[in-house]
């Protein structure tokens, strides 16, 4: 039954893949609770291996947890829950250049940066990618949090801009520039931390097909 939904997943993938309209984002890795997929006009609950697109808003309920990996192989990411993340992406070859935006809740981002260029805007700033490994915060209030793990982030508002370093947490406000300091114990939420140390098990497989103008291409799948 598995090969049988994989091969499905494959053949979507790779036929979404030739028309840039509607070329494959991401792929739900794995899901718990309630997470809600809004494209368009339809609204419906996530599972794993669900196909993202770009435009696609994601939705983690109470209690909810979705990992998501991108197509190119260039992040791997996870909504908390609470959280409501917008997925924009733009093809670029064999990369996607990735700007997310989390309205609010936590999303934790680790980043391959030769694939693509990889954002993610807040309502109060935007997060720019030098690093490999942080969380997005945006609490109720509208605030931004990024804290850094590995690597460095540019956080950017309209008041200003600040290099994020590892083990370090940064902060835009509406009202001040972004600033930078050392993290403090008991910032990063216990359950967010050992969620972020988890690792998700994955298969890939590679296929190559010739794309509208006949060139081969090879496309990774990533499968439970």
């Amino acid at each position: 039954m598995k090969k049988i939904i994989l091969l499905i997943m494959i053949q979507i993938l790779a036929f979404s893949f030739l028309c840039a309209e509607t070329t494959p984002s991401a792929i739900v890795l794995k899901s718990s609770g309630v997470i809600e997929l809004h494209r368009q006009a339809v609204t419906k609950n996530v599972t794993d291996g669900e196909i993202l697109y770009s435009g696609d808003e994601i939705i983690a309920k109470e209690a909810s947890l979705a990992a998501i990996r991108f197509v190119d192989d260039g992040a791997i990411i996870k909504l908390f829950a609470n959280s409501i993340l917008t997925i924009n992406t733009e093809k670029t070859e064999n990369r996607l250049d990735k700007n997310l935006y989390l309205e609010v809740g936590e999303l934790w981002s680790k980043v391959t940066k030769e694939k693509g260029t990889y954002e993610i805007e807040t309502p109060t700033a935007v997060a720019a990618v030098k690093g490999t490994d942080f969380l997005t915060e945006v609490k109720e209030s509208g605030e931004t949090w990024i804290f850094t793990f590995e690597g460095v982030v540019e956080l950017k508002s309209d008041l200003g801009v600040v290099e994020v370093d590892k083990g370090k947490t940064g902060i835009a406000t509406k009202e001040s520039a972004p600033t930078s300091r050392k993290t403090e114990k008991g910032e990063v939420r216990q359950e967010v931390s050992d969620e972020i140390k988890s690792a998700v098990e994955t298969n890939v497989m590679e296929i190559e097909f010739k794309d509208a103008s006949g060139q081969t291409k090879t496309m990774k799948i990533f499968y439970k």
